[in-house]
């Protein structure tokens, strides 16, 4: 009789000992993101560095970015402060610089916002040019920025505003969409 009831406690012991434990470990557990299930998690990088080149081997464009992280569940791809890099085909180099930024259409496209500036000098010209919004798409195939939203254009010492852009980087084609104001001075 002792000896069931000797083991009936040692079980319930046991039982309990491994509640308890249980429900620690749980509690030590890494807590997720807010936001986004672990499971959607892909990878991650900081200070991260992405070359994409062409046919010929040689850099279309460098993308320097704080943080990198994917999202494959919809596809998706954030970056935090962003700095681009390419080449025209005078050899000119431009800059492309933004707080944010997000992958989109399997890497054709770069959406970029929050103090957005494009710098770098014109084909031809020998004049820098500066592009400055508050969002700007870049199209990783063709090189060219656009955005509907409100811009400023500097070339040659002069300031041009304006609603919407589209602008080739690699040949030197800018158009200016509405609302186009500027201040010529001698």
């Amino acid at each position: 009789m002792i000896f069931r009831i000797f083991a009936t406690l040692a079980l319930l012991a046991l039982i309990g000992g491994s509640l308890l434990l249980g429900r620690q470990s749980r509690d030590a557990e890494t807590p997720v993101a807010a936001g986004r299930p672990a499971e959607d998690l892909g990878y991650g990088a900081r200070d991260a560095q992405l070359i994409e080149t062409g046919t010929d081997g040689r850099p279309k464009y460098t993308l320097n970015a704080k943080l990198i992280e994917q999202h494959p569940k919809d596809d998706s791809v954030q970056l935090n402060i962003v700095h681009m890099i390419l080449d025209d085909v005078d050899g000119n180099r431009w800059t492309v610089d933004a707080q944010r930024g997000d992958i989109v259409h399997g890497g054709d496209n770069i959406d970029l916002t929050g103090e957005v500036h494009v710098s770098g000098v014109l084909p031809g010209t020998d004049e820098p040019a500066d592009i400055t919004s508050d969002r700007l798409s870049f199209d990783t195939r063709t090189a060219v920025v656009t955005t509907k939203d409100p811009v400023t254009f500097v070339w040659a010492g002069r300031q041009i505003h304006s609603v919407g852009i589209v602008a080739s980087l690699k040949d030197s084609h800018v158009q200016l969409e509405s609302a186009v104001h500027a201040i010529f001075q001698p």
